[in-house]
């Protein structure tokens, strides 16, 4: 039996943030059709990165950025071929616990859930808020999650 190993990083260096806009052109841009101006943003130089990697290979990434709002977990993406393994919760997981350790004083984190994939973002506590609403012509939900303080 083949063992996989998983692990996740911070993407710093210009390769692992190129790995990082592979996956979300991959996923955002060619199979739900997200104009590159709408999938990257100014937002990216100031976002906190990270890939999932198994076996060594880029599956899996997500960002975050502090708001004054709180927390906003972002382009959360897993391949295709990555699918059903739980990547995304193990992404979007982690970026809870980096940005708790990073902003103690922030217990409150937000993202904005294409529909299809509310069912996984309720599944790690998040909680639907506002009305639905469209964002590259994919609709959203609003969804908030506040974490206790240690």
């Amino acid at each position: 039996m083949e063992s996989k190993i998983n692990k996740i990083i911070q993407a710093i260096s210009q390769e692992e943030i190129d790995q990082v806009f592979a996956i979300r052109t991959e996923v955002f841009v060619k199979e739900q059709k997200c104009l590159p101006s709408e999938e990257f943003d100014e937002l990216d130089a100031v976002a906190n990165h990270y890939l999932l990697l198994e076996n060594d290979i880029p599956v899996a990434t997500g960002r975050y950025r502090k708001t004054e709002k709180g927390i906003k977990v972002e382009r959360i993406a897993t391949l295709e071929s990555a699918r059903g393994k739980g990547f995304a919760s193990l992404v979007v997981n982690h970026i809870i616990t980096e940005a708790t350790a990073a902003y103690p004083d922030c217990n409150y984190f937000y993202l904005h859930a294409q529909v299809s994939v509310m069912p996984l973002y309720a599944s790690l506590g998040f909680v639907p808020y506002g009305g639905r609403f469209v964002e590259a012509d994919i609709e959203h939900q609003a969804m908030g999650l506040t974490v206790a303080s240690c």
